[in-house]
């Protein structure tokens, strides 16, 4: 799991196909894009922050989980990709 303390904790998706993986290595790369601000870590973020996207679309798909989550969980993500 990551370092720091989130908003959405991965371990709280455990249950969730791939969304806990998924949120868990989203972090690991925000984190070491916040401490290396190399633009190989930039890509890295944001070509999972797709993956990630893909991911929660279809976890609202099955039902696994609601699409105020899933809008809330983006709504944070982006926070994290854009605020600077």
């Amino acid at each position: 799991m990551a370092i720091k303390q989130y908003k959405y904790n991965p371990n709280d998706f455990i249950q969730v196909l791939g969304l806990s993986d998924d949120l868990d290595t989203f972090y690991r790369l925000y984190e070491d894009y916040t401490s290396n601000k190399t633009q190989s870590n930039r890509f890295a973020l944001e070509k999972h922050s797709q993956d990630l996207f893909f991911t929660i679309k279809h976890r609202v798909l099955e039902g696994a989980i609601t699409g105020n989550t899933a809008h809330e969980i983006r709504e944070h993500m982006e926070e994290l990709l854009y605020v600077d």
